[in-house]
This record gives C-alpha cells, sequence and structure tokens, in this order.
C-alpha cells in the first residue's frame, strides 16, 4: 500500500530542506566548509528519500493475454480473415481505425493486431512505429473492456500505478533536487487529489523564483568530488 499523506509530507520536507540548503549562509565557515555542510545535509535528504522508497511493483504480464488472440486452427483462421474483410472495407469507406476498435469484439481486435504492421496506412507513414504502438494501446484499452482476464491484468496495472508514480517522485527528487515532470504525470494519472495536494504543498515549501536555486546546489555539488 502507498501512503498518500507520508509521502507528500516526505516530499514537501525534503523540498523545503533543499531549499534551505541552498539558501545556506554561515560567516564562520570557509567556503569548503559550507560546501562540505551542504554536501551531508543533501546525503541527508537523499537518505531519507531512499529509505522511503515504495517497494517496486511485480509488473504484470499482457503478452499472454495477447499470444492468447493467436488463432488456433482452421476456424480461427477463417474468422480473422472474415473480421479483417470487414475492417478493410470500413477503412476503404473512411472509417478511421481507432473508431472501428472502440465497438470490436475480441475476434475483430485478434484481427486488426494480427495485421497492424502491413496496413498501407502504417506502412506509409512518415513514423510507423508510433502509429503501431498508439493503436496496440487503444487494442489494449478494449480488449480489456471485452476480455475477462485482460481486465484482470489491467485491474493490478490500476493498484500499482501510484507506488509507481511515488517511486518516480522520489527517484528523481534524490537525484536532482526537483519533484520530476515523468513522476508527476503519473501520479496525475493515478491520484488526481494527491497530485492537487503536492502541487500545493510544494509551492508552499519551495517557492519560486527560490526554489531554482535547489538544482544549481545539486548540479555544483555533484560537479566536484566530496
Amino acid at each position: 500500500m502507498t501512503d498518500t499523506a507520508s509521502n507528500i509530507t516526505l516530499v514537501t520536507t525534503a523540498r523545503r530542506d533543499l531549499l534551505a540548503t541552498a539558501l545556506l549562509q554561515d560567516q564562520h565557515l570557509t567556503p569548503e566548509g559550507l560546501r562540505a555542510r551542504q554536501r551531508r545535509e543533501l546525503d541527508a535528504i537523499r537518505a531519507r528519500l531512499t529509505a522511503a522508497m515504495p517497494a517496486e511493483p511485480t509488473t504484470p504480464d499482457r503478452q499472454p493475454i495477447l499470444d492468447a488472440l493467436a488463432p488456433k486452427g482452421a476456424d480461427d483462421i477463417a474468422l480473422q480473415a472474415h473480421q479483417w474483410a470487414k475492417v478493410r472495407a470500413l477503412l476503404d469507406a473512411g472509417r478511421d481505425l481507432p473508431s472501428i476498435i472502440a465497438d470490436a469484439d475480441r475476434v475483430r481486435l485478434a484481427a486488426i493486431l494480427d495485421a497492424l504492421e502491413t496496413m498501407p496506412e502504417v506502412l506509409e507513414d512518415s513514423r510507423p512505429e508510433e502509429v503501431v504502438d498508439f493503436i496496440r494501446g487503444a487494442v489494449w484499452e478494449r480488449l480489456v473492456q471485452v476480455d475477462p482476464a485482460a481486465e484482470r491484468i489491467a485491474a493490478i496495472e490500476r493498484t500499482n500505478r501510484p507506488a509507481i508514480a511515488w517511486r518516480t517522485i522520489l527517484e528523481g527528487l534524490a537525484a536532482t533536487g526537483e519533484i520530476p515532470f515523468d513522476g508527476l504525470v503519473l501520479l496525475r494519472e493515478a491520484d488526481a487529489a494527491a497530485f492537487d495536494l503536492l502541487m500545493d504543498g510544494d509551492a508552499l515549501a519551495a517557492p519560486a523564483p527560490e526554489s531554482g536555486s535547489i538544482p544549481r546546489l545539486v548540479e555544483s555539488l555533484e560537479s566536484v568530488p566530496a
């Protein structure tokens, strides 16, 4: 389980302490002594973040579900060919593939996946790999709606999303002193309320423009051996 409140407190406290460390002044210390103190405090903050890192969840494997779509015999091959002929006719009539996928059944989804990489619409695109990835994602989203086995995988993925988001945030924060954008995207998708609370808390803990001194401190300490 991911403790959202504790993670928000952990991140905002770390950001507050990082800002204090970046702005630290001590007239009793030499520049080298000040840097040494800042390094110790940065190391301590990183240790707190690392100690609180959620365990990396086990990622469920989608591939067996997708492999199960492959035809098992002559009858399945004929069914998929029939469905692909219908899909091709719809495409030729002006329908776009995502809209066809949106109401497809399992057999039609299997036919689309089987033909995807050799479709003229894919081969003629300037970025065919991106098109293939996009369509495969759309097929999976629809498969989750029509295939109980796919829905079970999707349920595990949904459960894992908060832990993945917080691991990404804590890893990025420990490395750079900043909350990583990709972690924020993941958190917003997993828990919009937690995302809002984190953003509000960070704005108070490390307000701009002062917070810009945090990554500069981290970069300067990383550039000089301890």
